[in-house]
């Protein structure tokens, strides 16, 4: 069973906290001096950016795993992580 210290609004403020820094990083792009350099930089991050998703992913399939060698079976993962078992499972995987 999930761990109420544990809950959904534990995540929800440690992922708003990942998302400030992120915005904040973000608003780096404003302070550079020349719109050309400033839009063609905006360009690349945006153009590259899919490919950060992918570490998101990692990092989420590692806790699963790390759950799941540490004696969670799937359904207790996936009640933990807010989503279903097989759902959980995946994400084990690497599939979702």
């Amino acid at each position: 069973m999930a761990d109420e210290a544990h809950g959904p609004d534990e995540a929800r403020a440690e992922a708003d906290k990942v998302l400030e820094a992120v915005r904040a990083a973000l608003r780096q792009l404003e302070v550079i001096p020349d719109a050309a350099v400033r839009a063609r930089a905006a360009g690349l991050v945006l153009r590259e950016w899919p490919a950060q998703r992918g570490l998101a992913k990692e990092i989420r399939q590692q806790a699963v795993d790390t759950l799941h060698r540490g004696g969670m079976d799937f359904p207790e993962i996936g009640e933990a992580i807010g989503t279903d078992r097989s759902r959980a499972w995946r994400i084990w995987k690497g599939m979702s």
